[in-house]
């Protein structure tokens, strides 16, 4: 990790959304925000707030159900050793626990 945080994906909710946002912003981080509900269906949009310099670093996306399935592809064909996910709700809690062991698999 010596060269820092090269972009951050999120599923969190509204708030946590809007406190990544304006982090990411401020560092000029390219941040995915990928909206859910607990049940895995995409959830109405959340209000982000502008950047004061007006750049605009977070995406906000609504995918279906099968984005985990995407990412963690991702995870192992670009062969990451070192990731976090952040998330703060019941669908992130089922979306680690039911990929952990692919996810062991891509130390």
């Amino acid at each position: 990790m010596t060269q820092g945080i090269l972009a951050l994906v999120t599923s969190t909710g509204c708030a946590s959304a809007s406190a990544l946002q304006s982090l990411t912003d401020a560092m000029h981080i390219p941040h995915l925000y990928v909206q859910r509900n607990t049940e895995g269906s995409p959830r109405t949009a959340c209000q982000l707030n502008p950047s004061p310099d007006g750049e605009r670093y977070t995406l906000a996306a609504r995918p279906p159900v099968r984005l985990s399935d995407v990412m963690l592809t991702l995870v192992g064909e670009l062969r990451w050793q070192k990731f976090i996910v952040f998330y703060d709700s019941d669908y992130g809690k089922s979306l680690i626990a039911t990929k952990k062991i692919l996810l062991l698999g891509t130390k």
